[in-house]
């Protein structure tokens, strides 16, 4: 084509493919809503997370804070590949409306509610809605932005988790002392009915055309499995690994996940489609991203412990260590985002950057003794956040490029599944590293250095190898010609 030719198109013809255009105004209204609900997912967590111990005291039922957690990360992770099957047969739109106002009702009357089990029924329900429509914000920013911009849509995603998670939790605490307890539960309905109403009113409802089939054999053997295998891993570290009723968790799980696969691969519908599988790239992002999430749990569980038992830094120091690491993640992964989007080869250094700078401080902090000062644990918390701020706009845009416009919606929500599945599985893997070295006396200083610093190498281990996997399998992918 010549330059005459080219000058000849109309800005329509030239302009890169977008899935869902929208007038600028709604684009921006989208966007911003896509923003609000990823704050509200992130005070959900890190609210319910701070005021367990309150909330469980005001119904003298704190023995059951395990039970507490395990409800709200079953429902997320149930739902989440469910979500993004449903979106694309009823509806971007609907999926974000319906299972938001949901769970703003749920968390509304939660705040209310002063029984235990009812709370545990709103709690479960929360996870169970928010897992319906986590995906949407990452699929929707990929539909009504060009490809380009896809990465600095998701820094902003990774921004408004920060900011979410931080800001929310330290305002809940500050409610909370002031007796505002219900203040500060409903406080993270706010964002969410803001999102709901900004995609709702904004953004078209695109779904399937003609009849609608939902996978029921697909879903049920879903739950199954997923509740056999995670109560198995959540419960297998406290009430033993032979354990009946443990071993009887993973063979449910396994068998109905034998069936999962044989229904899915004959279902016209399927929740997760089998043959997404068979698609290399996509595969190895999935690989890639899990392990890229797997040290959170190390950081999260683990850096406290190795603070205080091991260095011995007062609970307020090991209370601020991911303070440098959340002000990292607020401010720096939109600006990443942008130098992603530049040229094709950026996404395979980002994604060697998240693993390499993670692969560091993980075995930097396997190395820890009492002469050692906390100040190390706040520079390796914050080198993690440079990793998130890079892993947060590369593995999701590069997975929604390697697939088909119809496959969006469930494979974006495949990589938030495997994402969330990591944690839960680091935290079984990571109990098991930690009570192998603590067994013989779980109360002596030397053994619990042991145990932490086990745990932190086998981190650094296993970030080790998504570092050579990016460098053996996606950087070939993305090292061809620029577009």
């Amino acid at each position: 084509m010549t330059s005459k030719e080219k000058r000849a198109q109309s800005p329509q013809q030239a302009a890169p493919a977008v899935a869902i255009p929208l007038p600028h105004g709604k684009k921006v209204a989208v966007q911003a809503g896509c923003i609000c609900m990823m704050l509200s997912v992130a005070m959900y967590g890190l609210v319910f997370a701070t005021l367990t111990t309150p909330i469980l005291t005001s119904v003298n039922a704190l023995e059951y804070v395990s039970l507490f957690s395990i409800f709200a990360g079953l429902g997320l992770s149930i739902m989440t590949p469910i979500g993004g099957k449903l979106g694309d047969l009823i509806g971007r739109r609907n999926i974000v409306v319906i299972p938001g106002l949901i769970c703003a009702a749920a968390g509304i009357a939660f705040a209310f509610v002063r029984s235990l089990w009812p709370l545990m029924f709103l709690r479960l329900l929360i996870g169970f809605a928010q897992g319906a429509f986590t995906a949407a914000p990452y699929i929707t920013v990929g539909l009504i932005n060009e490809r380009r911009d896809v990465p600095k849509a998701m820094g902003m995603l990774a921004t408004a988790i920060a900011v979410g998670g931080f800001g929310g939790a330290m305002i809940a605490g500050i409610l909370t002392d002031m007796g505002l307890l219900q203040v500060a539960v409903l406080m993270p309905a706010v964002p969410l009915l803001a999102g709901v109403a900004l995609i709702g009113f904004n953004l078209p409802n695109i779904k399937r055309q003609g009849k609608v089939t939902i996978d029921v054999p697909g879903i049920v053997c879903l739950v199954v499995t997923l509740t056999g295998i995670l109560l198995a891993l959540n419960f297998g570290s406290t009430m033993g690994w032979t354990h009946p009723a443990i071993i009887l968790g993973f063979v449910i799980g396994i068998a109905a996940l034998v069936a999962l696969v044989k229904v899915e691969s004959r279902s016209a519908e399927p929740i997760i489609p089998m043959y997404l599988f068979k698609n290399s790239k996509y595969t190895t992002l999935l690989i890639v991203g899990f392990i890229c999430y797997f040290y959170q749990t190390a950081m999260n569980v683990y850096g406290p412990i190795g603070a205080t038992q091991v260095i011995g830094a007062p609970y307020s120091v090991a209370g601020a260590l991911q303070m440098p690491r959340t002000l990292v993640t607020i401010f720096l992964p939109t600006a990443v985002g942008i130098w992603v989007g530049k040229k094709t080869r950026n996404v395979w250094k980002a994604m060697a950057l998240a693993t390499l700078l993670t692969l560091i401080p993980m075995a930097v902090m396997g190395f820890t003794s009492p002469g050692m000062s906390v100040v190390v644990y706040f520079v390796a918390l914050a080198i993690t956040g440079v990793a998130e701020s890079f892993r947060s706009v590369s593995i999701t845009p590069a997975a929604q490029d390697s697939l088909t416009p119809q496959d969006m919606g469930v494979g974006t929500a495949l990589v938030n599944f495997f994402n969330s599945l990591s944690g839960t599985v680091a935290a079984a893997v990571f109990g098991v590293a930690y009570n192998l070295n603590i067994s013989a006396n779980p109360s002596d200083p030397a053994l619990i250095q042991s145990g932490v610093n086990a745990v932190f190498v086998l981190a650094a281990a296993i970030s080790g190898v998504g570092l050579a996997i990016v460098l053996a399998r996606v950087r070939p992918a993305f090292s061809g010609k620029e577009e």
